[in-house]
């Protein structure tokens, strides 16, 4: 695995849990999955960012 410009793995992990910048993260899904997951977002009045950050949160919880 590599960090790229955040080679320094301990540098990374004591950052604070929110800096007040956002950094861009690209996920490929399924085209069908992705219809889905939008319709479902807007369904129910939130964004696909809201709704992984919120998964990201909870993964980070349970795994640092």
């Amino acid at each position: 695995m590599t960090f790229g410009e955040n080679r320094d793995l301990e540098r990374v992990v004591a950052t604070p849990a929110s800096s007040g910048k956002s950094k861009r993260v690209n996920v490929n899904f399924d085209e069908v999955k992705h219809t889905r997951f939008k319709a479902a977002c807007a369904r129910n009045g939130t964004s696909i960012t809201d709704v992984i950050s919120k998964l990201v949160d909870d993964w980070l919880k349970e795994n640092e």
